[in-house]
């Protein structure tokens, strides 16, 4: 069942300094429900050689790549959450790890008998549900930072009676923890214990009541944000920094006089909610998080029709439209997007969130579809067509008065409408690795809001344009051009007082000039 600690037990291993001496490569990634081979492979081959997003999405290809990686050398690859019980699919994508030498292992976690059977060749190991002394060890490191009550015995008859509910499930335990870390109030602990939300019926066996109660006892800044996140896909990756920007560009960080900045304040409620348990830290990459399954199920019922996932109402919309309270809305972007796929997007006027997901293939969308997008949706927050291979922005782009997040990484763009420039309120801009890029606005300095800019890889920038020291809210700049003729910026610096990111200076051979 979920919650029950595969993944958890799976981290353990993988990381486990013998397991590392042991394995001359390592490799971890997430399957999930929707299996793609080519998808996995790309991961896989990632982990083992830095592959980069411009590897082909020809499935042949990429494997005879990682066959020849994996060749001779002894690997452990952990496959988690897997569900696919199609054999043919599994010998598809396995075959590159027959290259391997003896001892190369394959850990696969799964919900499903059916999986464990098809790929094991050893029996399969069943988790079972914590002892009640474990499960109770787990709650008190959460809630308490200790191993036992010895330093709050007042509390320990009602955290063993707490435990009980949580049945031996550890997310459960953890999560209960993680929401009583913040006191020692035996009344609060009491009013927990004593919820009704325990009676709510439940098929995990006290999973949904303890998620329920964790996120019922949060703040009411903690739940907007959280609540934002259910436009997250499941697995999906994300990094506190791109997810505390979301949050500012929707007016969810609203800090009071004299209070931290916004940024500040957005990683302090983000930490809030990793040290409550709704994220938790990536197996691959100790800088991404992501949600348990269960804990993005939890923020998807809490949202409701505000926010939406567009996989989700296809899947299960049966012809439905797109809920007409939408505000905020994510999908993954094919390999191909045309017009089509968005007709239902002109009918949420209201719209405040545009958010395609990155995906590991090249992305191509209709050259019409942001000119008839953009005039319908005035409203927007955050707009983003990052990762695909689109060349320009239309004028309308401008119109968008309340937009404070726009991405464009990863795009063909080769320059932005003057138009931009009228985005006064535009927080965050992001053109990384825009590979074709060769200018940035002339009136760049007339985004009087702009916070953090980033052109990091963006290669074919001559320079930047003048007066950017106008933007004296800016707080990152990823890196600082200086052509020839514009050595003129370096002056400009020193009306950036708030400027705190990291700053490269190239092409110095023609700042002389």
């Amino acid at each position: 069942m979920g919650g029950i600690g595969k993944t958890t037990l799976a981290q353990l291993v993988y990381n486990d300094e013998m397991v590392q001496s042991s394995f001359e490569i390592r490799a971890w990634t997430c399957v999930s429900e929707d299996f793609d081979a080519v998808r996995v492979t790309k991961a896989i081959l990632k982990s083992v050689t830095f592959a980069s997003r411009k590897d082909k999405n020809d499935l042949d290809l990429l494997q005879v790549k990682l066959q020849e990686k994996l060749k001779g050398k002894k690997f452990l690859i952990v496959l988690d959450d897997l569900w696919n019980e199609k054999y043919h699919d599994w010998t598809i994508l396995r075959a590159p790890f027959l290259a391997g030498a003896s001892g190369s292992t394959i850990v696969v976690t799964t919900r499903n008998e059916g999986v464990s059977s098809m790929t094991g060749t050893v029996q399969a190991y069943r988790l079972q549900v914590l002892s009640n002394d474990a499960c109770l060890f787990v709650f008190t490191q959460h809630a308490l930072g200790a191993s036992n009550f010895d330093e709050h015995p007042n509390l320990q008859d009602i955290g063993e009676k707490m435990v009980e509910r949580c049945k031996g499930l550890p997310l459960a335990a953890r999560t209960l923890g993680g929401l009583l870390r913040t006191t020692q109030d035996r009344d609060e602990w009491e009013e927990v214990l004593t919820s009704k939300i325990w009676n709510i019926p439940d098929e995990r066996s006290g999973i949904v009541p303890a998620l329920m109660l964790s996120y019922d006892h949060l703040p009411s800044h903690l739940k907007r944000c959280f609540m934002y996140c259910s436009i997250l896909l499941k697995d999906y990756e994300f990094e506190e920094k791109q997810l505390v920007l979301l949050w500012m560009a929707e007016g969810l960080i609203q800090p009071r006089e004299g209070d931290k900045e916004m940024e500040d304040l957005g990683s302090k409620y983000f930490r809030d909610l990793l040290a409550r348990s709704f994220f938790q830290q990536s197996s691959n990459d100790r800088s991404q998080f992501l949600m348990h399954d269960l804990i993005n199920d939890l923020a998807q019922w809490v949202a409701g029709d505000i926010c939406f996932r567009m996989e989700d109402q296809i899947k299960g919309s049966n012809g439905r439209r797109l809920p007409e309270k939408a505000r905020h809305s994510s999908y993954l972007g094919g390999r191909y997007d045309v017009a089509k796929k968005f007709e239902s997007f002109f009918e949420l006027t209201y719209l405040r969130t545009f958010l395609p997901l990155p995906r590991p293939w090249e992305s191509y969308l209709t050259q019409n579809v942001p000119h008839q997008l953009l005039p319908k949706l005035l409203y927007l927050r955050v707009l983003s067509f990052s990762g695909y291979r689109i060349v320009e922005l239309p004028d309308s782009i401008g119109d968008l008065k309340h937009l404070q997040y726009l991405d464009l990484s990863y795009t063909l763009i080769r320059g932005l409408p003057e138009s931009t420039t009228t985005l006064y309120n535009l927080q965050t801009l992001i053109l990384k690795k825009c590979r074709l890029l060769k200018e940035l606005p002339s009136k760049l300095g007339n985004l009087v809001s702009l916070r953090h800019l980033n052109i990091l890889n963006a290669n074919k920038l001559e320079g930047m344009p003048p007066q950017i020291g106008k933007l004296t809210h800016l707080r990152t700049l990823s890196n600082l051009i200086v052509g020839k003729g514009n050595c003129f910026v370096l002056r400009e610096l020193g009306s950036l007082l708030h400027l705190r990111g990291t700053l490269i200076i190239s092409q110095l051979e023609n700042a002389r000039n």
